[in-house]
């Protein structure tokens, strides 16, 4: 019993001897190997933190970069009004806020969804908004609805003011055929549009024909007939809203029928075809 005792008193010295002798040992009093393994260890942690803290901010500037390339994938190119001033802008009179954009079919009239003239009084805005001509905009004397069933309200208007629009816009032609091998662009309201819109936003599209029209799921617009449709793909995810123009070789092919906000996986948009409704243009202006 006592051999066992003592066994286990040596045991405990030794283990303090050890514990001793690692830890505590004054660094004058230790040797050479144990003073090279001492830094060595000391050296291993500074570097496995310094490994850490790298790793890090690697990590952290790849998903910043990825975050910004993203970013900017969905910043649309942005171009001034007075590039385009056939593009009339479709303000809340009360509040002055866009509601979405038209396009000038003669010296006083333009053409929109009718979507635009559904939450109260509107304004028409055409020109630089630092003209002094132009500035405060231009009433709307006259709706005139259209029946069209490629348009989400299956309605188009025809907006008649009585004031001069001519020293701020410019008039457009509404395209009688489509070039569906030609590329065509969307004119959209800017991302961040304020009361004083200044820019407006553009993106490349490629028409679908008639056949790949016909032959697509239009989920999102399934109370709307195809055959009065134009619909573009490989866009973006630069927002196409109601309202928006499809123009092609200087001329307007349609109206953006329903808004989307980011495009879905097929990248496509579609638009209300204004050759449609030619005949009553016609009679009316």
């Amino acid at each position: 019993m006592e051999d066992n005792n003592n066994k286990i008193a040596d045991d405990n010295d030794k283990a303090e001897e050890f514990e001793f002798n690692f830890i505590n040992i004054p660094w004058d009093d230790r040797t050479k190997f144990s003073k090279i393994g001492i830094i060595a260890l000391l050296a291993a942690i500074c570097l496995a933190i310094i490994g850490g803290v790298l790793n890090n901010f690697i990590l952290h500037y790849k998903s910043f970069y990825k975050n910004t390339q993203q970013t900017h994938e969905l910043i649309c190119r942005i171009v001034k009004i007075e590039a385009y001033p056939f593009v009339a802008r479709i303000h809340l009179a009360s509040t002055q806020q866009l509601l979405c954009l038209g396009a000038v079919i003669s010296s006083s009239s333009v053409i929109a969804n009718g979507v635009c003239v559904k939450s109260g009084p509107i304004r028409l805005g055409l020109g630089s908004p630092s003209n002094q001509l132009c500035k405060k905009g231009f009433t709307v004397d006259l709706v005139d609805p259209i029946r069209h069933d490629g348009a989400i309200s299956n309605t188009l208007v025809i907006l008649t003011t009585m004031e001069k629009m001519s020293s701020c816009s410019s008039t457009i032609k509404i395209s009688e055929h489509v070039d569906f091998i030609s590329k065509a662009y969307i004119l959209g309201r800017p991302l961040l549009a304020d009361r004083v819109t200044k820019t407006l936003s553009r993106q490349p599209a490629t028409l679908l024909s008639a056949d790949e029209i016909t032959n697509i799921s239009l989920i999102p617009f399934k109370n709307l007939k195809k055959s009065s449709m134009i619909c573009v793909k490989d866009l973006s995810n630069c927002p196409v809203r109601a309202g928006d123009l499809l123009i092609q070789d200087d001329e307007v092919l349609g109206l953006a029928s329903t808004s989307v906000h980011r495009t879905d996986l097929s990248n496509m948009a579609c638009f209300a075809d204004l050759n449609v409704v030619r005949p009553e243009l016609t009679e009316l202006l």
